[in-house]
């Protein structure tokens, strides 16, 4: 598992597709080896308690730095592999 960022819009956090969401702490769990992850999202709830979802995207959206798509330190194919499980 990696710490990691994402900028990634996540529906089930209310966010609107194509529309910036806000930076977000993850875990990435899995990868399947091509191009998608399965992450543990961090988020806090209404009542201020720091809760999680598990989502799945692309590692393109996911980085190693507290930042924005542009601006973002993505992870290698190589350092995913060292991840001891995958999905597929």
């Amino acid at each position: 598992m990696f710490d990691a960022y994402t900028d990634y819009p996540i529906g089930k956090l209310g966010d609107t597709e194509f529309e910036k969401a806000p930076i977000r702490k993850c875990t990435i769990l899995t990868w399947d080896r091509n191009k998608y992850c399965d992450v543990l999202v961090y988020f806090v709830d209404g009542d201020g308690d720091l809760r999680g979802c598990v989502t799945n995207f692309k590692q393109f959206y996911l980085y190693k730095n507290e930042a924005r798509i542009d601006d973002g330190v993505q992870f290698t194919d190589d350092e995913l592999k060292t991840l001891s499980w995958t999905h597929r």
